[in-house]
């Protein structure tokens, strides 16, 4: 299962030219400036010869049968709707419900989908709560035929009461992956769906799209020696200050993969750390990487949909202001303080996350990569631009006094 989980597509130039229809040059291991939005990709039609029933294997290596391509998906977590839009031209056609909305997370981003797709709005839902009880009466009166689960959830979910339920009914049900180890686990898991839905030439398209971009960044990190110490710093003031941390999973796997050294990892004699701002202080970063968004309760950084550099300046100097000391962290005083939507590693975007993180721990090296560009294409939205919204940004040295 190991070989599975890890196997990147081979990267083949050729075929991406014409994917990106003119986004790479023609030249290996080097990006062209992608045109600005990218235009939009045919989905490949779905391989309505397929042959089912078929046989896939999931994230936690169970083997299960699909007697047909699943029309009527349940999705356990929200962030899984992110992986049908890359994969489907109408992914709500297929999704009869989920756990509990991407609105608890993403207003802004709900509403732009919802723009696309209005059934969105009214698509039903077992809870409003993020760590929902996935109730399985209420989960089976919507009538799955595939029911989708994080390989997180496992533990609540093998041997329960739910479980045996699916089981009994015939309800086929598969673990998948984003974000424990969003690199490894974003090209498996799409495969998976691919196979699941019924589109193999469009998950090959972009299992081999993030490959090929993933092989050029390690190419050129390969004669970089300096690779800045950075704390990784998960939302801070949606609930704590500072600094909840990855140590070997998540986002440190995508800062250590961009030419950076994860702090925290190094130091803290710890699998996960909730970091105190002292441990920071006396540990100097010289980098601070943030996750920022737009939550329901409106705390933490803001990063997406209609948020604007300013914003995410004025967010980023109000949190180093706050935190005692911080002022003096050479990070700080270097402006080398960055937000980066959390939403990121949530879903298959890990290598436009990847992209952005490259290109500010290193700019000259990767100047030419467009991580907005990538992030339209995955998300099959032509009008997805840096006009839409900051998905990213840095500490200006004199930060505009915006009014929150």
């Amino acid at each position: 299962m190991m070989a599975r989980r890890t196997r990147l597509a081979g990267v083949r130039l050729l075929a991406l030219a014409t994917v990106f229809a003119g986004a790479f040059s023609s030249a290996p291991g080097n990006l062209a400036h992608a045109a600005e939005p990218v235009a939009k990709v045919p989905f490949a039609t779905e391989q309505a010869q397929a042959s089912f029933p078929r046989q896939v294997t999931d994230l936690a290596g169970r083997e299960v049968t699909l007697e047909s391509s699943p029309q009527r998906i349940f999705l356990a977590q929200q962030r899984q709707l992110y992986a049908l839009l890359t994969l489907l031209e109408a992914p709500l056609e297929r999704i009869v419900g989920w756990g509990y909305p991407l609105a608890v997370f993403d207003p802004a981003m709900t509403e732009r989908l919802e723009a696309r797709w209005p059934q969105l709005a009214t698509l039903p839902a077992l809870s409003r709560a993020s760590t929902p009880s996935l109730e399985g009466e209420a989960l089976l009166a919507l009538t799955p035929d595939l029911v989708l689960f994080d390989l997180s959830q496992r533990s609540r979910i093998e041997g329960s009461p739910l479980a045996a339920l699916l089981d009994e009914v015939g309800t086929p049900w598969l673990y998948v992956e984003f974000n424990h180890h969003p690199l490894q686990d974003a090209p498996v898991s799409v495969r998976l769906l691919g196979e699941v839905l019924g589109v193999e030439a469009r998950a090959r398209e972009v299992e081999d799209t993030m490959a090929a971009h993933l092989a050029l960044i390690d190419e050129r990190l390969a004669t970089i020696a300096d690779r800045p110490r950075v704390l990784i710093n998960i939302a801070p003031g949606v609930k704590v200050d500072c600094c909840r941390t990855n140590l070997h999973n998540g986002v440190a796997d995508l800062v250590t993969r961009a030419g950076g050294r994860n702090l925290s990892a190094e130091l803290a004699p710890v699998s996960g750390a909730t970091l105190s701002k002292e441990w920071v202080l006396a540990h100097p970063p010289e980098a601070i990487l943030n996750t920022g968004g737009q939550w329901a309760k409106g705390d933490g950084l803001r990063a997406g949909i209609g948020i604007s550099g300013e914003d995410i300046q004025h967010d980023l100097a109000r949190m180093v202001q706050t935190l005692p000391g911080w002022q003096s962290l050479d990070a700080v005083k270097q402006g080398r303080v960055m937000a980066l939507w959390h939403g990121f590693h949530q879903g298959p975007y890990a290598i436009v996350a990847l992209e952005a993180i490259a290109r500010w721990l290193h700019p000259e090296t990767f100047a030419d990569l467009d991580p907005m560009a990538t992030f339209a294409w995955l998300m099959n939205d032509p009008t997805l631009s840096r006009s839409s919204g900051h998905f990213w940004g840095q500490l200006a040295l004199e930060a505009p006094d915006t009014p929150r």
